[in-house]
């Protein structure tokens, strides 16, 4: 390849400042998706620049659209990996999905009872007069509480 084809060729990728932003992920970001092998930059100079496809554009919107729907970081590689083999990733993505719905309600339900502590214990703190804070005592009704 002629250095006048690869400068052409380098010019349709791009380095990972315009990758961060064209996708909004800061350039930290995108090395640590690279360093988990989420991203691979098509291309590497010399230099040690990083270049990217405009594919990976795509990809990091995905890996971003994923996480705001709850998916960490080893659930999205998973997803990633069935796609890489060709598969629909569809089905992962369903059971993982599946999955978090159950952890969110039952955290909903320790939320409930969080917040139902609290607010009994606001209740019982309302008869109670306010007090000094002192070098044993900042304030009585968080010192009260057993833990």
């Amino acid at each position: 390849m002629s250095i006048t084809s690869r400068k052409q060729a380098k010019a349709q990728l791009l380095r990972i400042g315009e990758l961060a932003k064209a996708t909004g992920v800061a350039v930290s970001a995108l090395r640590y998706y690279e360093e988990i092998g989420l991203i691979i930059p098509a291309t590497k100079s010399e230099t040690k620049y990083r270049y990217y496809s405009s594919s990976d554009i795509t990809l990091v919107n995905f890996v971003k659209k994923s996480q705001n729907l709850g998916f960490n970081l080893e659930e999205i590689a998973e997803i990633l990996q069935e796609r890489n083999k060709g598969k629909s990733p569809c089905p992962k993505v369903r059971k993982i999905a599946d999955k978090k719905i159950t952890e969110l309600k039952h955290k909903i339900k320790e939320l409930e009872k969080l917040e139902k502590a609290i607010n009994d214990y606001i209740v019982e703190c309302k008869t109670e007069l306010d007090c000094a804070p002192s070098d044993q005592n900042i304030c009585h009704m968080i010192d009260k509480v057993k833990i």
